[in-house]
């Protein structure tokens, strides 16, 4: 019954998870029929991990709860103090942002929504995974200075030392969620944070037509020396829906300045079963070679055409080349397939590898964070909180300048993503020997490596 009794937070929250991924996974699911080119069973391995991931990330709640279930009572008051601290931040930010955010675009919404309260937590929802992305980082560094300040302050944190155990002995359940946390933060920058920048560059940019439709597109794809010139495309809300006034135009693979047919359609609709085109009252003008007379046009009622473009593709052309709103799975893909130019492929490979390094600055801070906020002299936390904010804020500025290094191809890819993470690690650990005086990181360490708590 002890068990059972704490492990029920756990199962609830076990319960919840299923039941979020069962209404998550099923939309993901819809939603990579209308976006991954090719047909379900041919996806790439990496767009086939994003089903895979959403279930992860609705198991990590009862992960967290199950090893809160069964930790010593002091690491499980450590937890408390942290996970709420931590939750406050989080929810401190993102209101403040919403706030902000609603209060700039309110206009928009009540022109462009057609209810605009509904539509705009529904935009707001889809923008959670990107909000989250920007902020989890320093939210985690934040909790962990409130938390750490407040048990340093309250003395409560020396007595926890002179029980026995040592000060990362005490921070272990801070390191234990921040890791949770950690990997929640790298699935939002998957694909569902990128998607979610995407989703607001078009929404609040695309203005309504007349009849109240999205505005007409071109969308270009050089890969299959196609281009699409769409009247009243559907919103990227809606990308299943058909798409009206369609011109196509298929030129010469190898010289694309010859155009070799064009479709001429009422209606443009896409089937999700075969991953087919099928165009409706559509007129098919074949262009003569040079020299040649020209033929007439062919009329069909209903003519299907094994085109690779997806709606989604074709909704969102300006954005679709915009590194910031792909995903890392699409990103991986054109990394391999080296189409690029020198400069796009820096470019990516940079992207790529930024949001491998970024995941672990959330334990670089969280470490950082650690000597910042622990004191056991008579002065406060303060100089050391604020030393820990200025150093937050001097790595965004960092993830800047490194990374264009890499674009630009004076530095190499992967050192440029994580030389902000090895100055900041080393910068840590220098805070360990120097801010906790009552034992320096050498001593620490020998302590360790003696087996002495």
């Amino acid at each position: 019954m002890s068990i059972l009794r704490k492990s029920l937070p756990a199962l609830i929250l076990l319960v919840l998870g299923v039941l979020l991924a069962l209404q998550l996974v099923p939309q993901e699911l819809e939603q990579m029929k209308y976006e991954v080119p090719g047909m379900p069973e041919s996806y790439p391995v990496e767009q086939k991990c994003r089903p895979a991931f959403l279930m992860l990330l609705c198991a990590l709640p009862f992960a967290g709860a199950l090893a809160y279930a069964f930790m010593g009572t002091m690491a499980r008051y450590v937890s408390r103090c942290f996970i709420t601290y931590f939750l406050m931040c989080t929810l401190i930010l993102l209101l403040i942002y919403v706030m902000a955010d609603f209060t700039e675009n309110i206009e928009r919404f009540r022109t462009r929504f057609d209810d605009p309260v509904l539509q705009s937590l529904k935009f707001y929802g889809t923008q959670l995974p990107m909000l989250l992305y920007q902020i989890l980082p320093y939210t985690l560094l934040m909790g962990t200075l409130w938390c750490l300040s407040k048990l340093s302050g309250s003395c409560e944190l020396t007595g926890m030392l002179q029980s026995g155990r040592s000060l990362m002995r005490v921070c272990r359940p801070i390191f234990l969620f921040s890791c949770i946390v950690a990997l929640a933060y790298g699935i939002f920058g998957f694909h569902w944070a990128p998607n979610g920048s995407l989703y607001r560059q078009v929404m609040l940019k695309q203005e309504r037509a007349a009849d109240g439709s999205a505005p007409s597109l071109v969308y270009r794809n050089d890969r299959t020396a196609r281009i699409w010139r769409v009247e009243h495309p559907p919103f990227i809300s809606s990308p299943g829906e058909p798409m009206r006034g369609v011109i196509i135009e298929q030129f010469d693979a190898e010289n694309r300045g010859r155009l070799l047919t064009q479709y001429h359609a009422d209606t443009a609709e896409w089937n999700k079963a075969d991953a087919t085109w099928t165009l409706h009252n559509a007129y098919v003008r074949t262009m003569a070679a040079p020299g040649a007379e020209p033929g007439d046009d062919a009329h069909s009622d209903s003519l299907t055409l094994d085109f690779a473009e997806k709606p989604y593709q074709i909704i969102s052309p300006s954005q679709s080349d915009r590194i910031d709103s792909m995903g890392t799975s699409a990103l991986y893909e054109q990394i391999k397939e080296g189409a690029d130019s020198q400069e796009g492929l820096n470019r990516k490979r940079t992207e790529w590898h930024v949001r491998i390094a970024r995941i672990f600055s959330c334990l670089v801070l969280v470490l950082l964070a650690v000597p910042s906020a622990v004191t056991f002299q008579r002065r406060g936390a303060m100089k050391g909180i604020g030393t820990a904010i200025l150093l937050a804020a001097l790595m965004l500025f960092l993830y800047r300048v490194f990374p264009s290094l890499g674009e630009s191809g004076l530095l190499p890819a992967w050192l440029s993503a994580w030389i902000p993470n090895i100055l900041y690690l080393g910068i840590a650990l220098y805070l360990f020997r120097v801010n906790l005086a009552h034992r320096s990181f050498r001593e620490w360490c020998a302590a360790k490596l003696s087996g002495k708590p």
